[in-house]
């Protein structure tokens, strides 16, 4: 892709998520015989050196102290085979093993103590890093002033200066510069793991944010055929048993009822496919409609005077402007009614009113005066209908009261405080 002069092209994600080279993979790969290897090139030559010791012509030092310093380099060399995996103790050990070193054999040797004091910067963290330097240098130096004072002779603690201070403040140095350069890999390493941990927590909570919305919509569209196909098929059951009784007695009026069941199941199909228009492809032919509002409700009332339930609409108040929270009332009162005609026995009148109020919101009572139908009965249901309501009340931050009522057999109430859409 080309750019324009000055400009920097973004990187892809190719590019950002480019794998590191040969030589790294093969360290994260088999960390342990890359320690080993640090070790023994440390070990290996020193253990040499300090054998040369028992050859003539190499210093006069006694063959234990000569054993000693064996013994010790081998310490030090097994421990730094840990230092990627305990540091700290690593350091401990290596510390321990230097000061032994100084006081046997004079020697003040800076490699070991580098190499341990590296791993805790990148391993563990930059403060602990200088904490363990400071610690590491003072037990070492402090051990050769106090052999020097001892022998009461500046022995030579290091192959570049030949007096204690000249030694210790190179010995010092040589760890410091150690301590920095772990301390930078190991910010860089705990700066790209948090980047890493912080890209990993965005991406679950993206995917959980996109579960939540999915769950959301699927109990919104689970809802709304729940409406449709209960209404429909309360109504469409109780047309079917209307028109099979009055078939012989009076047919005109059971043909009637039968025309009223197509007429019914047309609307409910219509009504499916534009709820499940929202899952088809966006070149799908599915017609859409809008949702439905107040002014449906006498249509809604006819519907189920067809089925022979005595229903009664009254709408106090200025009617809202919301389509959402006009949707919410139909559904709330169909469903309502759905229930009277599903489990009132022979009610003399079903009354829904529905009431506007500037300053105290909205609210919908449905009452029957009919008895109500024994549990027994094949129609009850699962009880997701009062759930709907509930859950299309609460987005309106209302409330719903369902039970007997003082001068009705079933009484529900809804409040809806809010007049406008969230």
């Amino acid at each position: 892709m080309a750019t324009t002069a000055g400009s920097v092209e973004p990187p892809t994600e190719t590019s950002a998520l480019r794998p590191p080279g040969a030589f790294r993979r093969l360290i994260r790969k088999h960390p342990w015989w890359v320690d080993g290897v640090v070790a023994g090139v440390y070990v290996l030559p020193t253990l040499l050196v300090t054998a040369l010791l028992f050859l003539p012509g190499g210093e006069m030092l006694a063959p234990w102290v000569v054993v000693c310093l064996l013994v010790l380099t081998a310490v030090m060399g097994a421990a730094l085979v840990f230092r990627r995996h305990r540091p700290v103790a690593v350091l401990v050990i290596v510390t321990a093993s230097t000061v032994g070193a100084v006081i046997v054999g004079g020697t003040l040797d800076g490699v070991p103590i580098a190499l341990a004091v590296y791993a805790v910067a990148v391993f563990v963290s930059t403060r602990v890093a200088w904490i363990a330097f400071a610690g590491a240098v003072a037990a070492c130096v402090a051990s050769a002033f106090l052999t020097a004072l001892i022998s009461r002779a500046p022995a030579d603690y290091s192959t570049v200066q030949g007096t204690p201070i000249g030694g210790s403040l190179f010995f010092a140095v040589f760890v410091l510069v150690a301590m920095l350069i772990g301390a930078s890999i190991g910010d860089r390493r705990r700066y790209v793991a948090a980047l890493v941990d912080r890209a990993e927590d965005l991406a679950r909570e993206r995917d959980q944010q996109a579960q939540l919305a999915t769950a959301a919509e699927r109990a919104r569209i689970t809802r709304e055929l729940h409406d449709i196909v209960a209404h429909s098929l309360s109504v469409m059951v109780t047309l079917a048993d209307g028109a099979d009784a009055l078939a012989r007695k009076d047919p005109e009026r059971s043909e009637g009822a039968i025309r009223e069941i197509g007429d019914v199941g047309r609307r409910s199909l219509v009504e499916m496919r534009r709820v499940l228009g929202v899952l088809a492809a966006p070149d799908s032919e599915v017609p859409l409609s809008p949702q439905p509002s107040l002014h449906d409700l006498d249509d809604l009332a006819a519907t189920f005077r067809s089925a022979g339930l005595p229903v009664t609409i009254a709408v106090e108040g200025p009617r809202p402007e919301s389509p959402g929270l006009q949707a919410t009332i139909y559904r709330i009162v169909q469903e309502s009614l759905t229930n009277a005609l599903r489990y009132a026995v022979d009610p003399n009148t079903v009354t829904a009113r529905i009431s506007f109020d500037a300053g105290d919101g909205a609210s919908v009572t449905v009452t029957d005066d009919g008895r109500v139908a024994p549990t027994s009965v094949s129609s009850v249901g699962s009880g997701r209908g009062l759930i709907g309501m509930r859950e299309r009340a609460s987005l309106y931050g209302g409330t719903v009261e369902a039970g007997p009522g003082i001068t009705a057999s079933w009484r529900v109430h809804v409040t809806l405080p809010e007049m406008e859409d969230r």
